[in-house]
């Protein structure tokens, strides 16, 4: 323990002493909280890119690793890429999150051959306008955040295992004043097909991610990488199969007709650098109808303000999925398209809720 008198004899006022003290305290605890919001996902470079895209998986909480068949799969897993259709699909959404900031996304995929399928896609965060002052206060005009990635992917796939690789350019700028900043990062995934019971998935995301300033005082910034890993079920309810004779050689085949209606269980665990333990989210789609899908998703143990714990309620969502057949309605009409709307957590939003609405184009 400090002795009062002995610091006296050497010239040290108690009053001062003090003070010093108080100020050291101040400052390790405010260090502690600096920690603290680093370790929730704040001050880190291109944090958007730690957030869920695409109305499917955002209203499945984000379990959608080892699920990744439509075009937003680029943002999860770019594995899933060998495994679609030969037909291009395309999907974008817009996302109202609060505060004057929007989310929109597209993306695209399909087979080009046998075993190769190929992505693309464009995500932008634009973060809202405010007024630019200078250290006296004086307004000297609006400025507004803006923050896009562009991305290319492609997989390799065989009967049992795909394996992906993507490539992100980033950029971020502060329109109306000449500050900028440009990136790349590096996404891989595999996707595995376990048995034809569940399919797991694993994804590495952001690999030595940088971002370079224009201003020397900014220099550069390295992106957190992510980790994710994931397992999913699909439990058919009408799914069919019969026995055909081949016309060629007049043998028996079995033909698997795949189910209209099913339920679709998805389990992950997401760990992004920093973080004190992975997220554990698990999502469900339900389809009881061709025509209309029901679909959530709950972190159930991850990090809530520095500390781990059983359902954090840092991240869930809810959504529907209407799947209208326009066959019936037109003909003429050369693709099939879904209408997916999802609500989810929204930490910095007033309301505490994000919107999203996404449309899915398969031509």
């Amino acid at each position: 323990m400090l002795n009062i008198n002995h610091m006296n004899k050497l010239g040290v006022e108690p009053k001062k002493l003090t003070k010093a003290i108080i100020i050291t305290f101040v400052m390790v605890f405010v260090s502690s909280v600096n920690l603290m919001a680093q370790a929730t996902h704040g001050g880190y470079a291109e944090s958007y890119l730690l957030r869920n895209f695409g109305s499917r998986a955002i209203s499945m909480a984000g379990a959608y690793t080892a699920i990744s068949n439509e075009p937003f799969a680029v943002f999860y897993n770019p594995a899933g890429l060998g495994y679609f259709s030969e037909k291009p699909i395309v999907a974008t959404t817009v996302g109202n999150i609060g505060m004057g900031r929007t989310n929109s996304t597209i993306a695209y995929g399909q087979q080009i051959s046998e075993n190769i399928g190929v992505g693309f896609g464009v995500n932008s965060m634009f973060s809202g306008s405010f007024i630019s002052r200078d250290a006296m206060g004086n307004p000297h005009g609006k400025l507004s955040a803006n923050q896009y990635t562009i991305a290319a992917f492609g997989a390799y796939s065989m009967e049992f295992a795909s394996m992906g690789v993507g490539l992100k350019y980033l950029m971020n700028n502060l329109a109306g004043s000449p500050t900028e900043a440009t990136g790349v990062a590096l996404d891989i995934g595999t996707k595995f097909n376990v048995m034809n019971l569940f399919s797991f998935g694993l994804a590495v995301q952001n690999i030595s991610g940088t971002m370079l300033w224009n201003k020397k005082q900014y220099g550069m910034e390295s992106i957190p990488y992510t980790i994710r890993t994931g397992i999913a079920m699909e439990y058919g309810l009408n799914e069919q199969s019969y026995t055909s004779r081949s016309t060629t050689d007049g043998s028996l085949e079995n033909v698997f007709v795949p189910a209209t209606k099913y339920v679709l269980l998805g389990v992950d665990a997401i760990y992004n650098q920093y973080d004190l333990s992975p997220t554990f989210v698990i999502g469900t789609e339900v389809v009881l109808h061709e025509m209309i899908a029901f679909r959530s998703g709950i972190a159930f143990y991850g990090d809530r303000y520095g500390k781990a714990k059983f359902f954090p309620m840092t991240q869930w969502g809810a959504g529907i999925s209407l799947r209208p057949i326009l066959d019936d309605i037109l003909p003429s009409l050369q693709f099939k398209t879904n209408i997916d709307y999802s609500v989810a957590k929204e930490q910095l939003a007033e309301s505490g809720l994000a919107h999203y609405v996404s449309l899915v184009f398969e031509f």
